[in-house]
């Protein structure tokens, strides 16, 4: 929820209430003015944006007519044209009643109430044993709904034949971010005819799978247009080609996320050399395949990336890509690694720009492992310690066995719980469990982290946190946790 959204909370109860009562019938059989007639519905709907819980909306909806026409549409800002139903269920599904059943979601969601409430919207029809439930009539009756959506920006599609007609009505769209999963297109790359004007989209993502990369020319150059693409997120390899030869640079292009398949591509240098204006670049491990050596990598000119800031992947990348900037400065190794390997990473990356520092173990860490990073990263102003969880007593002796050091600003860190072994703890014993560890480790903090302005004590397998921030010179819990009693 929002900030401030409890309190606005509380005053939609009190409106509630004082239009419940407002509209109790008198004697004379009139219905007294109440804030609910006074207020426009444009203020009801903006105070209905603060309900950032699906539950908290739909109790809205409930209260009377006049709310459910504002609050409803919230609740379909993201649809889904195909519901995912069990597999066992959809079996069992005639191909009539399905396709019945998703022309009644369709007619509902392109009603003159819902339809200017859409931003986002996702095509994923199913894949049952009978390939005639989702019919390309159905599709095209979809396609064609798209353009009744006016607000429509994001849309998904998977499985699906881009037909000509359907790739016309994605051009007429105001999209600024898609995402294409193994969709085949009927675009014949024609060297003869003239190119076909890119799609002026923001955010582009392909997912494909390297038997499907032989039709998929024509597809990117319809959609990666050098002059507006912002975010490119891909596992194909072709991606790099079609950024390779296009005759203009994608001089917009600031965030880039690649397989590691992509990395031992031929073209990765010279589509890199397109994207100056470069600043962020992820590598998204593949499941299916080991991880390349650095060392198997194309080796990458030293100015080739002048702008680029942010490297997040494995560990053994991060060297190869801080060699061909001068001003990385946050690194996040997304997946566990040996703490000697981290060790040595940090020693190949400059630890004098170097101001955020994430990473992830797969072996508890070694009571000096605070005092190595402090070393190789001087200028460090946020460490961000994920995995494993650490036992109070262990975060106690990191701690100590470190120096000061007085850069560090926020420090985040995820903390064992006293009953680990237990396969549900309440949320309350987990919370009171992360304060108890800020209480013995506060003296070290104050000793190691003088000038520190954030604490996160990450806790529990559903992401929960504590924050404490510094005011009048001391760490100041900001996170309420109810009866979290130590």
């Amino acid at each position: 929820m929002r900030p401030q959204a409890g309190l606005m909370k509380n005053h939609l109860v009190q409106a509630v209430d004082r239009a419940r009562h407002g509209f109790k019938r008198t004697r004379s059989g009139s219905v007294s003015r109440t804030p609910l007639v006074l207020i426009p519905p444009e203020l009801w709907i903006s105070i209905f944006s603060y309900l950032s819980s699906p539950a908290d909306i739909r109790a809205a909806t409930l209260t009377c007519q006049n709310f459910r026409q504002c609050a409803q549409p919230l609740l379909f800002a993201k649809i889904f044209t195909h519901p995912a139903p069990p597999s066992l269920a959809l079996r069992g599904l005639q191909p009539n009643k399905y396709r019945r059943r998703t022309s009644q979601r369709l007619e509902f969601f392109l009603s003159p109430l819902i339809a200017p409430a859409v931003r986002e919207c996702w095509i994923d029809p199913p894949s049952p044993e009978d390939e005639d439930v989702p019919t390309d009539v159905l599709i095209d009756a979809i396609f064609a709904g798209l353009e009744k959506f006016p607000n429509l920006r994001v849309l998904g599609c998977r499985s699906i034949r881009l037909t000509l007609m359907r790739l016309a009505v994605l051009q007429r769209l105001s999209l600024s971010t898609i995402t294409l999963d193994s969709c085949q297109s009927d675009l014949v790359d024609c060297p003869d005819s003239p190119p076909t004007p890119a799609t002026p989209l923001n955010s582009v993502t392909f997912k494909y799978s390297d038997p499907q990369e032989e039709s998929l020319r024509p597809l990117l150059s319809f959609f990666l247009s050098p002059r507006h693409l912002q975010r490119l997120t891909a596992t194909t390899t072709r991606v790099l080609s079609a950024i390779a030869r296009s005759s203009r640079p994608f001089s917009r292009l600031h965030q880039l996320e690649l397989s590691v398949d992509c990395l031992l591509s031929d073209t990765l240098v010279p589509a890199l050399s397109r994207c100056p204006a470069l600043e962020r670049i992820t590598i998204l491990p593949n499941p299916d395949s080991a991880l390349p050596r650095s060392r198997t990598l194309p080796a990458l000119p030293a100015s080739l990336l002048p702008n680029l800031k942010l490297y997040r992947g494995p560990r053994n990348y991060a060297a190869h890509f801080a060699r061909a900037t001068r001003q990385l400065q946050t690194v996040e190794v997304s997946i566990p690694t040996k703490v000697h390997r981290l060790i040595r990473t940090l020693t190949q990356v400059p630890g004098d720009t170097l101001d955020y520092l994430s990473f992830r173990l797969d072996e508890p860490a070694p009571t000096s492992l605070l005092t190595s990073v402090h070393r190789l990263c001087p200028a460090l102003r946020t460490l961000s310690m994920n995995d494993p969880p650490v036992a109070h007593s262990h975060l106690h002796a990191l701690l100590s066995q470190s120096a000061p050091h007085l850069s560090l600003r926020a420090f985040r860190v995820r903390v064992e719980g006293r009953d680990r072994y237990n396969l549900w703890v309440p949320p309350t014993e987990e919370a009171a469990d992360a304060i108890e560890c800020f209480r013995r480790v506060h003296a070290e903090l104050k000793r190691v982290y003088p000038n520190l302005f954030t604490l996160k004590i990450m806790y529990g397998v559903e992401g929960q946190s504590v924050v404490w921030r510094r005011s009048g010179g001391e760490l100041v819990q900001m996170t309420q946790v109810a009866q979290a009693s130590v």
